[in-house]
């Protein structure tokens, strides 16, 4: 431990372990990527909702909710924004 070239080893170990983490900080907070997620789920949601007001129409097990008209209009909305940024949902 006491050979300068051991030490100057040491400190590029430390300095090549703080980019890594930094590198790593960077991936996890990608805020574009988030919101993309974000606007999946809620798109992938809208589908869900509307495929259980289709089966509730069908059985008539639950009574119904008039929220249709918002939901397909979010989906439509959300549609034309992921084509005007160029991403996919």
């Amino acid at each position: 431990m006491g050979h300068p070239e051991v030490q100057e080893l040491i400190d590029y170990c430390v300095e090549l372990e703080g980019n890594v983490v930094e590198k790593k900080i960077d991936d996890t907070y990608n805020k574009e990527e988030i919101y993309h997620q974000i606007l999946k789920d809620i798109y992938e949601s809208c589908d869900k909702t509307l495929e259980d007001d289709q089966l509730a129409e069908r059985f008539k097990e639950i009574p119904r909710v008039d929220f249709k008209s918002a939901v397909v209009n979010l989906r439509k909305y959300m549609r034309n924004v992921s084509t005007l940024y160029g991403f996919t949902l």
